[in-house]
């Protein structure tokens, strides 16, 4: 029987992958990914007895601002299940450290993430100290300086871009864009024959400036070629300014 943690500082729970968490290969999207990252989350805060409305009580809500994360060259299939975990690693004032992953049965990662957060006023719309009741209970170490996700590096030589509008489906109960929802612009101009055949394994992303209900928003690619691995650089940009920047890395899909 595979053992499961759930302490203050550490949850983890057994999915079993539906069909629409998984492209045509069979395998999880990133954006798809996220969302599972989203959901262990949200499920070791209701564990911690810390649900929506005591969040909501505070007047903010946690918003991921940066991602780093590394996948294995094996993923899993559609009908597979997983463990999926998180840990409350460090914390300060301003910001919170988490990491996440996506294990086999046998307690091998699929997926590594890291993860920063920041508590951000519903009605102002801006960085709130986090108060110490969201963070006390999970125990992570204070830390005045945290290791933070790394950055993507910046967009450079010509790029390709492609324009998509913000759906109402798109925007989640923050009344902002899912965060996993902007891998869905970032990764689609890389086109269906290139997603099909290929499989992140390293990624970077960080949120700069939210992107508005109603706005366009036009994802601009660049693509590195290097030995055995391509390296895609994107940004999303609305208004003027580039709210979203990232950098992945792929290698040839493994589907054995």
């Amino acid at each position: 029987m595979t053992e499961l943690q759930q302490t203050a500082n550490c949850y983890e729970m057994l999915h079993q992958l539906k069909y629409y968490e998984c492209t045509d290969t069979g395998h999880p999207g990133l954006s798809m990914l996220m969302s599972m990252m989203t959901m262990v989350s949200d499920a070791h805060s209701i564990f911690m007895g810390l649900d929506r409305q005591k969040v909501e009580q505070s007047g903010g809500a946690w918003v991921v601002i940066s991602y780093e994360g590394h996948l294995s060259a094996n993923q899993p299939r559609y009908g597979d299940q997983v463990i999926l975990g998180t840990r409350a690693t460090a914390s300060n004032a301003f910001f919170a450290l988490r990491e996440f992953w996506m294990d086999d049965l046998h307690h091998h990662h699929y997926a590594h993430i890291k993860a920063l957060f920041v508590m951000m006023n519903l009605q102002k719309r801006r960085l709130m100290k986090i108060p110490d009741e969201l963070l006390a209970p999970f125990e992570s170490p204070v830390q005045k300086r945290l290791d933070k996700p790394k950055k993507p590096g910046k967009l450079s030589g010509n790029f390709t871009s492609q324009q998509y509008r913000v759906r109402y489906y798109d925007i989640d109960v923050n009344h902002h864009v899912n965060n996993a929802r902007y891998f869905d612009w970032l990764t689609d101009p890389l086109g269906a024959v290139f997603l099909r055949h290929h499989q992140p394994v390293a990624f970077t992303i960080q949120y700069q400036n939210e992107v508005q209900e109603n706005a366009t928003v036009e994802s601009r690619l660049a693509r590195i070629q290097d030995d055995g691995t391509t390296t895609s650089q994107h940004e999303v940009w609305s208004g003027g300014e580039c709210c979203t920047s990232a950098e992945i890395t792929w290698a040839p899909v493994n589907n054995g």
